[in-house]
Order: structure tokens, then sequence, then C-alpha cells
């Protein structure tokens, strides 16, 4: 089983938390998603 993480956002800009995403691929998360806004 592969795990991923789901970052949310809202509003006019997006925040991607690059220590976070570093600590879940150190423990062995597989992907990371994002919304995406039209």
């Amino acid at each position: 089983m592969k795990l991923g993480i789901l970052l949310g956002y809202s509003g006019k800009q997006i925040n991607i938390p690059i220590d976070l995403i570093r600590q879940a691929e150190s423990m062995g998360y597989d992907s990371v998603w994002t919304a995406e806004a039209y």
C-alpha cells in the first residue's frame, strides 16, 4: 500500500508547507496531492 497526503487550500494563494512534505517523504509517503483551481 502506498500512502499520500492531501494539502488543502483556500483563498487566492496556495501555501505549500515544504517542511511537512519533507517529513512525510522521510516517513515513506509516496505522493502529495493538492487542489486545482480553475
